[in-house]
């Protein structure tokens, strides 16, 4: 390999070190609003439940308050029906007459006191109705608040955060822009790399195994390399991909060098 092409290769491992670590520190700055936004999405499903429980509740007791309108309006009906039987009892000339009007009297009767069974057991219903409805309601309140606290303080983070992400974004762009200008087909490796493997890790130092004196390992996935590998990774002349994880592997002391030249 050419002097020139040992300088490209040399150039292509800076690159993808540096687009790594800015990654990592994207991931970093992210991270910070560690699973607010899940936990906001998730109070806001139980908002979400919770408002149409009660929404169902307030129906149902719209409903029941109209059944005992009903029946106080029948009962009403029945009492005055009751009233002038009783008149019309005093006036009658037969013994059978009498019997007839006594026996729809007491009918009508039964027909109150059920009505007034009815009234006080959908009371009963409405009362734990509105017993659940208020502690719902109270429920929906304290999300409400729970919301509000963990938006004010995700909006504090992304205060603190945004003006870095996008930096950080803006130079993962020009760098992106600049490798792919360069190697359109690494850039692509890495890119798919980055999005399948755990952590976005595409590019990885390798690093020393303890108890084997002279051993090391990707870092990504720990495999241990053989020798000669890790003497050819120390040249930094090739770009070499770990055969267990695909990740691209460098030279521990050059990837942390590049990434402390990173401002």
């Amino acid at each position: 390999m050419t002097t020139t092409d040992t300088t490209q290769i040399r150039e292509r491992l800076v690159e993808l070190i540096q687009l790594q670590v800015l990654y990592d520190r994207l991931n970093a700055v992210r991270s910070r609003q560690g699973d607010l936004p899940q936990q906001i999405d998730d109070l806001k499903d139980k908002i979400s439940t919770v408002q149409h429980t009660l929404s169902e509740l307030s129906e149902q007791i719209r409903q029941i308050e109209s059944e005992i309108r009903s029946l106080h309006v029948s009962n009403d009906s029945l009492r005055d029906h009751e009233q002038k039987l009783r008149k019309k009892l005093e006036a009658v000339r037969t013994n059978q007459e009498y019997f007839e009007i006594e026996t729809e009297i007491k009918e009508t009767r039964l027909t109150i006191e059920k009505n007034l069974q009815d009234i006080r057991r959908l009371q009963h219903r409405a009362d734990a109705l509105r017993q659940k409805h208020a502690e719902d309601e109270t429920h929906l309140n304290e999300l409400h608040e729970r919301v509000a606290e963990k938006e004010k303080r995700l909006e504090i983070i992304k205060l603190h955060t945004t003006e870095q992400e996008v930096y950080l974004l803006e130079k993962i762009e020009a760098l992106s822009q600049e490798l792919r200008k360069h190697d359109a087909r690494l850039f692509q490796l890495f890119e798919r790399r980055r999005r399948s493997l755990r952590g976005g890790k595409a590019a990885v130092p390798v690093i020393p195994i303890e108890r084997q004196e002279g051993r090391y390992a990707c870092s990504g996935c720990y495999t241990l390399l053989p020798r000669q590998l890790h003497l050819e990774i120390l040249q930094r002349n090739k770009i070499i991909i770990c055969e267990s994880c695909g990740r691209f592997l460098i030279d521990e002391e050059f990837y942390t060098e590049v990434a402390k030249s990173i401002p």
